[in-house]
């Protein structure tokens, strides 16, 4: 009698100890709770212990939401709370993407689903061995009711997900009905002073990586030395490619920080009479277009690179090049803007350089560097292929005499997550605040010197500040915009308010403890 007593004890000890640790890692997995505190645990722990009195329940409803918290968990912990922009991203990620996307995570993530359903089976299988019904204790009833009522973490991961992904199911399901319209009316060139307009969107680009801003290695030769206008203070508006850019390349709502399609660059620049080109290296998924896409589909003439049967394959930058000098050699008596967006430095970065060597040797390198040496040296290839685009518009000027002016930006910058024994540079939304430092430096045909200017610029006032560089006015724009006047914007629309709410401890460019380049 005496051993069965203790053996019912024993059984109810593990059983919330199961119980315990399952919940706490479930709420660590959905990335909104990354330390979770004892209230939360109980909270979520309480829940189950109820539902667990019926066993219909248990595996119709519970178990099934535990398995859907365990099966995000590796993604949670790396990269956060499912929210708008990771998924925008899924419907934006080709096969190629994916495959980078899931080889960031490290392998210990993908114990956590194993965990987190061992323990909940773990504690379901002695409750009902050892017959074990908590929730016929009226105590412990009341002080679970009183957990539920104070707080609702358990559906938080639920609710936010669902709500999301309404969000982005409204978003594609406007743009994929053709409902976008060009609200800018007609639009006039008061001061527009060059014949070729062109903007290069960089991906995943920090500031603080790149020589020109300071980085220890040289690896921005074109943009640390050419003349023109660098920028340092220029703000991304979000921490991946839609969510940033859906903002800059359109005049936002900036109450709600919602991208309005209806005034988007494109269909301003042409609303002023000029031809648009869109040239990328980024996927384009012809049955449905992502927010980015459906911009770009507005301009006169589009090349995707990442289409079609090259849909999963890894395209070096260096290949939008000969796109790009065709579309230049191109007859043309009026103004044009050409788009070129870039691959740059996407993870994983050590892709993007199959055709471009690294800076260090790895093997001069303790391999905690491996991917930091990788992020540098895309930064590198990058710059490269701006002098190349640079070299392109001289020659096409000395044969034509168009002048031009080009711009060069990043869409958002990338964070840390350091141990002992590797640096991964990853897409962390909430983890630095330093992800929304981006670089832009200005070249054009006329240039005479080089400026540099500390100036804070937002990233929601992108779209005004290029008509600005264009010489467009129409009565929507911000005629004070300006990116290259030294000065810091008056509004910025709550962005430094928003980067100042990440709790994240400070989050420099790592150097890598080593002098001597390679070749």
């Amino acid at each position: 009698m005496l051993s069965q007593s203790i053996k019912r004890i024993t059984a109810v000890i593990f059983a919330l100890i199961f119980l315990f640790f399952g919940s706490k890692l479930l709420l660590i997995g959905t990335g909104f709770y990354p330390q979770p505190t004892l209230r939360e645990i109980l909270l979520v722990a309480g829940l189950i212990l109820l539902l667990n009195a019926s066993k219909k329940v248990f595996w119709w409803i519970v178990f099934p939401l535990i398995v859907l918290h365990a099966l995000y968990a590796p993604v949670g912990i790396t990269f956060g709370a499912p929210s708008y922009q990771y998924i925008a991203s899924i419907f934006a990620t080709d096969l190629q993407e994916s495959k980078e996307f899931f080889a960031q995570l490290s392998l210990i993530n993908f114990l956590y689903p194993v965990a987190i359903i061992g323990l909940f089976c773990l504690f379901r299988y002695l409750s009902q061995k050892f017959e074990l019904h908590f929730y016929k204790n009226k105590v412990l009833l009341g002080v679970i009711a009183i957990f539920l009522a104070w707080e609702n973490s358990p559906l938080k991961f639920i609710t936010e997900t669902y709500t999301a992904g309404r969000k982005v199911e409204k978003e594609l399901s406007r743009l994929n009905n053709f409902s976008i319209e060009n609200e800018w009316g007609n639009s006039t060139l008061s001061s527009s002073k060059y014949d070729d307009y062109v903007l290069i969107i960089g991906e995943s680009a920090r500031k603080d990586y790149h020589h020109a801003y300071g980085y220890p290695v040289e690896n921005t030769p074109f943009m640390s030395n050419a003349k023109g206008t660098l920028v340092d203070g220029f703000t991304a508006a979000g921490t991946n490619t839609i969510a940033s850019l859906k903002l800059m390349l359109t005049k936002p709502n900036t109450d709600t920080w919602e991208g309005n399609y209806d005034l988007n660059m494109v269909d301003l620049v042409k609303s002023a009479g000029i031809k648009t080109y869109w040239i990328s290296n980024q996927g384009y998924l012809g049955e449905f277009d992502t927010p980015i896409s459906a911009i770009a589909n507005r301009s006169d003439e589009r090349i995707f690179l990442k289409s079609g049967d090259s849909l999963n394959s890894n395209m070096s930058d260096f290949e939008l090049l000969p796109k790009f000098k065709s579309v230049l050699e191109q007859s043309s008596s009026g103004k044009r803007f050409i788009v070129l967006h870039l691959y740059g430095s996407h993870p994983i970065t050590c892709d993007r350089l199959e055709d471009y060597p690294k800076i260090f040797d790895d093997n001069q390198l303790d391999k905690k560097y491996f991917n930091v040496n990788c992020y540098a040296s895309s930064m590198k290839k990058t710059d490269e292929v701006l002098r190349q685009i640079y070299t392109e518009l001289n020659q096409n000027k000395e044969k034509t005499h168009r002048t031009f002016s080009m711009i060069y930006f990043s869409d958002h910058g990338l964070a840390h997550e350091i141990n002992e024994s590797e640096i991964k540079i990853h897409n962390s939304a909430g983890k630095s605040k330093r992800h929304y430092d981006i670089p832009l430096f200005k070249i054009s045909s006329d240039d005479q010197k080089r400026n540099v200017y500390h100036s804070f610029k937002s990233g929601l006032n992108f779209t005004d500040d290029i008509a600005k560089w264009i010489g467009i006015t129409n009565p929507k724009l911000n005629a004070e915009a300006d990116l290259f006047n030294g000065k810091a914007d008056k509004d910025d629309y709550g962005l430094k308010k928003e980067i100042e709410k990440i709790q994240a401890k400070d989050d420099p460019a790592v150097i890598i403890p080593l002098s001597k380049q390679s070749k």
